[in-house]
């Protein structure tokens, strides 16, 4: 066996290095390019991201405010400087709200067509096709809705998009389907009492359905009252009638008669004169009569005449 020598293992190296040195370059400058390029782009989306997640914050924030007009200026804006962002997705389904509840049906309809369009996420784009099969069913675009509803494959919705099955065939008269939907919808729900109003509503009325009503209870007899006792009467009380004083006695006046004056020579002759008189009093008048006989009137006090006065001897005149 041939052995080299170590010129010619050097001269082989060489040979090998001209003939791929360059490719290993190249590669290595591309390794390094795509290191660099891939965390550029990193970095990039994350100050993206960070961007539209501030215009969504101003966005919701504009939502909650009575005016509607900068939220929807906020929310175009947001839509068409970050389309492929998560956030975009989100702010049309709450333009679609704004605009439902402002009675634009049709500008909601275009909302929620963008975001089956154009959202990443499948679970985003299965509310969209809800909401949107909601809005064909106020319309009365039944079909419509029906297609909708058939494309959608989260699991995680599968109760909303039941119960609107049934919604559907209820308007349009399927009982037997809208039926079957609901119970799906209920047994998916584990017992959503909405749900089953809606069921119990459809059900089929048969014999062994109907519960018969439980006789009505016999009359209960009306009590008997005791007699009650007679009210014992109560005696009116008595009014005595006033007692009428008696008016006081008038003494008369007794006048002394004067003394005559009669010459010495003369013997005075004592004149005796009756100087009292006696006076009757008025009698009282009579009380006023009673209201009841129940006790008889007093009387009224007797006056008594006023002593007779002694008569006064005239005073004797002695002669000179």
């Amino acid at each position: 066996m041939e052995q080299y020598t170590d010129d010619e293992r050097v001269e082989d190296l060489k040979k090998w290095w001209k003939e791929n040195g360059a490719s290993i370059l190249i590669g290595i400058a591309l390794g390094v390019i795509a290191i660099f390029g891939w965390r550029y782009w990193i970095s990039h989306r994350d100050a993206q991201a960070e961007i539209a997640s501030g215009a969504y914050d101003a966005f919701v924030a504009a939502v909650e405010k009575p005016d509607a007009g900068p939220a929807r200026q906020l929310g175009q804006t947001l839509i068409a400087d970050f389309p492929k962002s998560p956030y975009a997705a989100l702010t049309a389904l709450r333009l679609a709200k704004l605009a439902l509840a402002g009675g634009d049906s049709t500008t909601a309809s275009q909302q929620l067509e963008w975001v089956i369009d154009n959202a990443r996420s499948d679970e985003l784009r299965d509310i969209a096709r809800l909401r949107l099969a909601r809005v064909k069913l106020a319309a009365g675009q039944t079909a419509e809705a029906e297609k909708l509803l058939e494309s959608m494959a989260t699991a995680s919705l599968n109760v909303e998009r039941e119960e609107l099955k049934g919604d559907l065939y209820l308007a349009g008269n399927q009982l037997d389907k809208a039926r079957t939907a609901y119970a799906t919808a209920l047994a998916a729900s584990g017992g959503n009492r909405l749900l089953q109003l809606k069921l119990d509503d459809l059900v089929v009325t048969t014999p062994d359905t109907v519960v018969p009503a439980p006789p009505a209870p016999p009359p209960q007899p009306d009590p008997v009252k005791p007699p009650s006792a007679p009210a014992t009467p109560v005696p009116a009380a008595s009014v005595e009638p006033a007692m009428t004083p008696a008016p006081p006695t008038t003494q008369p006046v007794i006048e002394a008669a004067p003394a005559s004056v009669e010459p010495a020579t003369t013997s005075a002759t004592p004149t005796t004169q009756p100087a009292t008189e006696s006076a009757l009093a008025t009698p009282a008048e009579p009380a006023a009569p009673p209201t009841e006989p129940a006790s008889a009137p007093v009387p009224p006090a007797p006056t008594e005449p006023a002593p007779t006065s002694m008569p006064v001897p005239p005073a004797a005149t002695s002669g000179q």
